[in-house]
């Protein structure tokens, strides 16, 4: 029996090896399929991998042509400003040449173009400028004798550049930190002197229309006059007003003292009362000064050049208005306040007309400067907007609104005012 089973149980062993090799056949086709299928699927994976790297690169690309159009909308959007910038530059130029064709007739000497002073150093300057007029026809058919302001600016302006040796008969300009700290350490002294005869001219028209007559006896103030970057050129009228200048500054209202032999200096406190006598002016301006006061100072000091000048006497003051509003906001200018918070106290500004930005710090390279500003208390100086209408209100109690120019040097507006209590 035992014999029988033998061949069955080889038959069912050898039947079962196959059966095994069959199996392994079948697992090496299935690793085999699942072989090319991994392979299939890394070569849809590289595809995919060489596709997005295409997209990426795509995307860079956007990106960057999306950058060049940003930079072009923003050169574009510097551009327009620019344009309209000098635009507004423009039309203030022609407003100006329209007010000094309109500028009254106003002659100094019987005998000349200037008069004799007593205070030497000027009076060379108007013994040269004399005879520069003398000597040349254009100027005497441009610049008759009763034009004897716009000669004064030409003078200044165009003739030290044509007789340089003009220049050794100009006041000394002030030490650079002093310069820096009334108009800005980027300032050059050419410039501050051209910024103040341009001032001065503007000044000198609205005092005029304010009612003020300088070949008549009288007072002149220049009330925060700094190094009398404007009022050295007041000095045009040395021999009929007698010219007072004061500030806060009493380093500044030192160096005037010194240099500046036409006009009186007097230092101010920080706030009123000045150490002048009730009516003594007959005209004064003052040129960016109530663009920094907060509105109790402000008015305080309001009330003080109504003190000090007499009934009918002439007073130009700037302030910053709409147009600087508008240049602040358009990022035109780069001063303080900063557009964002302006703009979240605009609604205050147009409903109040009066909006003040402490400075609480300011930054200066020159040591003298930082010293300087640190005795200040710069939570009662900064920048000051007052509107028009506001002027409207609480000026006129004691003064008459005459005018108010809206920005004729493309910054500040000039407001002319006559005390009330009687006039010229």
């Amino acid at each position: 029996m035992a014999e029988a089973e033998k061949p069955q149980t080889e038959a069912a062993f050898a039947a079962r090896v196959e059966h095994l090799e069959q199996v392994k056949e079948h697992r090496e086709w299935v690793i085999a399929g699942l072989r090319d299928h991994i392979s299939n699927l890394e070569e849809i994976v590289g595809r995919h991998e060489v596709r997005v790297a295409g997209l990426e690169k795509h995307t860079a690309n956007v990106e960057g042509l999306l950058e060049g159009l940003r930079r072009h909308t923003a050169n574009l959007e510097r551009r327009v400003a620019d344009r309209d910038s000098l635009l507004e530059a423009l039309r203030a130029h022609v407003r100006n040449l329209e007010r000094r064709l309109g500028r009254r007739d106003l002659r100094l000497s019987a005998n000349g173009m200037f008069p004799s002073v007593r205070f030497a150093r000027l009076d060379r300057l108007f013994r040269s400028g004399e005879r520069i007029w003398n000597e040349r026809e254009d100027l005497q058919q441009t610049y008759p004798p009763t034009r004897a302001a716009d000669y004064w600016h030409w003078l200044l302006w165009h003739g030290v550049e044509a007789y340089p040796a003009l220049r050794e008969e100009l006041y000394p300009a002030p030490d650079p930190h002093l310069i820096g700290r009334v108009v800005g350490e980027q300032m050059s002294p050419e410039t501050y002197f051209r910024s103040g005869l341009v001032n001065w001219q503007m000044i000198d028209d609205f005092l005029r229309e304010g009612g003020f007559d300088p070949t008549r006896e009288g007072n002149l103030l220049d009330f925060g006059s700094g190094c009398g970057r404007i009022l050295q050129f007041f000095a045009l009228y040395a021999a009929t007003v007698e010219l007072h200048g004061a500030d806060v500054d009493a380093e500044a209202v030192a160096w005037c003292a010194k240099h500046l032999d036409f006009a009186r200096f007097e230092a101010l406190g920080p706030e009123p009362p000045s150490p002048f006598e009730a009516r003594r002016f007959d005209a004064v301006f003052a040129f960016s000064v109530f663009s920094h006061l907060p509105e109790d100072l402000h008015r305080a000091w309001i009330e003080e050049i109504a003190r000090i000048t007499k009934p009918g006497a002439a007073v130009v003051l700037t302030t910053q208005g709409r147009h600087v509003v508008g240049e602040l906001l358009s990022r035109r200018a780069n001063e303080f306040p900063p557009p964002q918070l302006l703009e979240k106290r605009l609604p205050e500004l147009e409903r109040s007309g009066f909006a003040f930005f402490p400075y609480r710090r300011l930054r200066f390279r020159d040591p003298e400067n930082v010293a300087h500003f640190e005795e200040w208390n710069l939570e009662r100086y900064g920048s000051t907007f007052i509107l028009e209408p506001y002027i409207r209100r609480h000026w006129t109690d004691l003064f008459d609104l005459v005018a108010h120019h809206a920005a004729p040097d493309d910054w500040q507006d000039y407001v002319v005012l006559r005390r009330r209590g009687g006039g010229p």
